[in-house]
């Protein structure tokens, strides 16, 4: 059969004639063929399939059956070294099996079933044995010891939404060796784990009789001072409804489906990783946004390690964080130990985070947004403050635009607009830590221009209203547009980034300082009356937007009088009405501008006096604020600026004591901070450090709090968390009249106050001792001896 050949120069002339033309079966015969890029290995699904597989990660025949997509060889080696390094993995995991074989054949029998908790709580033999070395796993030699059941049966009371005088009651009859009370076992008490009570609840699990039932629901103005009957009013009334016989509530399926691998190293129990993410998406995303949901659990799902919008860095971090909320056994690092819940999560972020070698990326930003408020949250503010310091210079490198994909594909418009999203969300998360560091640090921000790309709800996704459920606690159906909620926390940055510079970068004794702070707080002031609708306070807000409130109130009040001249200013006894009621000696006042200097010192002394009073004032209505969030949600979970807000509240109301109102507005502040501290390691810091300067400066706490201090001083605060403390986090009270180069952190105060009541409590015994021989002495010696 013979077939007819163009000449050469023709055939050239007809492949040049047809390729603009569509291509016909015989002239394919002519155009070069591709050559295919052959895969240096298959994946064990393609392998055991004998299917082709093109090496991506991960391949289409995985993706398409919904397979993990695992590889014995990395791209950049040989099969010969893949060999070679399975080996070495399957050896060392083989000795980390048998070393904890060894372990456990030796154990007791408590000690064995420590570690076979934590084995069923999805930790990796590696992580075990490393605790073991480092003795981290406080095994269950001491679990039944009475201290410790005490400590349990403290940290679930202290969580519960009881108020102060109901929580104090409790303990005295709980606590304390009361005669015909049984007590209960750490057993019993781990029966609260993952679940929100009141103390009916917890009174039946302990099989304690029933008191007899109010006639109402005991509230924010059942706390009353000391000095008085008066109460603590309150303009959010709490609901009066009869509770149930048991207000336990059992925690629910995560609200979203992810896998563990190959996400993380340290579980492969799916359901705790959903878990741990549902618990990060439901109650911190929403305000600070560091990433898009929608984004994020798709590229999670699809286990794609080169997803711009997921990483095992940013997964780590975000496990780490959410830990400090949950109460299954693989949150916990030590058992039953709330402060250190999630550090293994967080270490390994850390690991993974020191491999990135500071690579500018999106999922990078994510993940150090993630880890910043984690690590103020654990106390360590001072590491929080370096990480937001990368974080604030990397993410002037990363673009707006997405980048090429490694097979030189580009993006479509889809992708474009749905990368924009993201970097936006996490930029303005950026600015927010930044904004935060400046309150902790008392100086000027890092960003010394305000971010103005305000987002729009035209450039966000419309199904990004959802229905906030108070995942894994409650079952509710709350609207929250978290697109709403978002927008408005970036205004109220704004005038965040405008009162760091207005508090810290003008001058003080500039005539015109306190028109700029009117006029900021009047802006404020209109912000807040116009927020939408559902943003508005009432009794069962979603809980995320108590950060909101939250952060508007420590601005407030910083403006009002934390960082001013204050003098001798003291708030007026007679000033006991409602929080929530125009006073009208806190009107804004007029800003002097033409007046002698004869009577410029007389006008800031009569400012300072009405701007304390505001303060003041504005301490007690978020007091009120943070009763309604204890009463509705109890403590198990407090969100970072409701943490700090409660600490702002309590120092600001310290100086007033005197006044019944703001001793009630005190009272419940301290116990939502107390409760917080009984899982964080910042709220126990800042409870113990407010202690520590009422004993020092003479201030005199209300009764009920001095006995509560009392019975829960060895689980308030211990000798290992002063060692664990890294925090910047400023002293409220002493800052104005600290000297240049005085620290005033929590840490250092709390470590120089500890050693001197060491110190005192040495010389007194010291000095007792020495009377005691003198005393003795004298009388071994005759009657008629004369001293000299």
């Amino acid at each position: 059969m013979s077939r007819n050949i163009l000449p050469a120069s023709l055939a050239a002339d007809h492949l040049k004639i047809v390729s603009t033309a569509v291509p016909s079966p015989t002239v394919a015969r002519w155009q070069p063929a591709k050559v295919k890029k052959l895969a240096g290995s298959a994946c064990e699904y393609c392998r055991k399939r004998r299917r082709k597989c093109n090496g991506e990660q991960p391949c289409p025949l995985c993706v398409d059956n919904m397979q993990e997509c695992i590889y014995d060889a990395i791209k950049s080696e040989t099969p010969v070294q893949a060999v070679k390094r399975k080996h070495a993995q399957m050896q060392q995991d083989h000795d980390e099996l048998r070393s904890l074989f060894k372990v456990i054949a030796t154990a007791n029998v408590q000690k064995s079933l420590e570690i076979h908790n934590r084995i069923r709580a999805g930790q990796s033999p590696e992580i075990i044995l490393q605790q073991l070395k480092h003795g981290d796993i406080l095994i269950q030699t001491k679990i039944n010891s009475p201290k410790h059941v005490r400590h349990v049966l403290l940290s679930s009371l202290m969580q519960t939404n009881a108020s102060f005088d109901d929580m104090v009651e409790f303990i005295g009859l709980s606590v304390a060796k009361t005669p015909g009370v049984p007590a209960p076992t750490a057993a019993l008490l781990r029966q609260l784990r993952g679940r929100q009570t009141d103390l009916r609840g917890l009174r039946k699990l302990l099989g304690h009789s029933q008191p007899p039932p109010p006639q109402r629901r005991i509230a924010i103005s059942d706390l009353l001072s000391d000095q008085g009957s008066q109460p603590f009013a309150t303009a959010y009334p709490i609901s009066t409804k009869p509770e149930p016989d048991d207000h336990i509530e059992t925690s629910r399926e995560p609200i979203y489906k992810v896998p563990a691998k190959p996400w993380t190293r340290l579980t492969d129990d799916d359901d705790l990783v959903s878990h741990l993410i549902s618990l990060y998406l439901e109650w911190v995303n929403p305000f600070f946004r560091v990433l898009e949901e929608d984004l994020f659990i798709k590229a999670m799902q699809s286990g794609d390690l080169n997803s711009e919008y997921c990483s095992p860095f940013l997964v780590n971090a975000m496990l780490g964080y959410a830990c400090l909320y949950s109460e299954r056994e693989g949150a916990f690092y030590q058992p039953d130990d709330y402060i250190t819940r999630g550090q293994h999560f967080h270490d390994e972020a850390f690991r993974l985070w020191h491999l990135e070698e500071g690579t500018a990326s999106l999922r990078n930003l994510q993940g150090l947004a993630v880890m910043y408020p984690g690590c103020i949250m654990r106390g360590k503010d001072k590491l929080g403050v370096a990480l937001c310091a990368v974080l604030t210079q990397l993410n002037l490198s990363v673009p707006y635009t997405p980048q090429r994909s490694p097979s030189g594909v580009e993006p479509n418009s889809d992708e474009i607009r749905a990368f924009q999203r993201a970097r936006k969300s996490v930029a303005w998360s950026a600015f927010a830590c930044d904004m935060a560091t400046a309150n902790t640090l008392l100086q000027p921000a890092w960003h010394t221009v305000c971010k103005e790309d305000l987002p729009t709800l035209d450039e966000l996704p419309t199904e990004s209203t959802h229905v906030w459920t108070g995942y894994p606690h409650r079952n509710k159906d709350d609207r929250l547009d978290k697109s709403v909620m978002w927008i408005a926390h970036c205004q109220l940055i704004q005038m965040t980034w405008k009162a760091q510079r207005l508090l810290y970068a003008s001058d003080r004794n500039d005539l015109q300082f306190l028109s700029r702070v009117e006029a900021l707080t009047e802006e404020m002031s209109h912000w807040k009356n116009d927020l939408p609708k559902e943003l508005h306070f009432r009794k069962d807000l979603p809980a995320p937007v108590y950060d909101l409130y939250s952060c508007y109130t420590c601005v407030i009040i910083a403006l009002y009088s934390l960082f001013q001249p204050l003098g001798s200013a003291q708030s007026p006894q007679s000033e006991q009405n409602s929080p929530f009621e125009q006073n009208p000696e806190c009107q804004h006042p007029t800003p002097p501008h033409h007046i002698s200097e004869a009577t410029q010192t007389s006008a800031q002394t009569l400012s300072a006096q009405t701007m304390r009073q505001r303060a003041i004032a504005t301490a007690q209505d978020m007091a009120a604020i943070i009763g309604n969030f204890r009463h509705q949600y109890g403590l198990k979970i407090t969100l970072p600026y409701f943490v700090n807000a409660n600490g702002v509240v309590c120092f600001t109301l310290l100086q007033d004591l005197d006044n019944p109102a703001s001793a009630a507005a005190f009272k419940e502040a301290f116990r939502c901070l107390l409760g917080a501290g009984m899982q964080l390691l910042w709220a126990r810091g800042m409870a113990r450090m407010l202690h520590l300067t009422a004993q020092n400066t003479g201030i005199k706490l209300p009764k009920a709090i001095e006995a509560c201090l009392d019975a829960v001083a060895d689980t308030a605060w211990t000798k290992a968390d002063t060692e664990m403390l890294s925090s910047c986090w400023p002293n409220l009270v002493i800052v104005k009249d600290a000297k240049i180069g005085e620290s005033v952190t929590m840490e250092d105060l709390i470590k120089k106050w500890e050693k001197f009541a060491v110190d005192v409590e040495e010389a007194k015994g010291e000095g007792m001792q020495a009377k005691e021989e003198e005393v003795a002495i004298e009388a071994m010696r005759p009657k008629w001896y004369i001293p000299r």
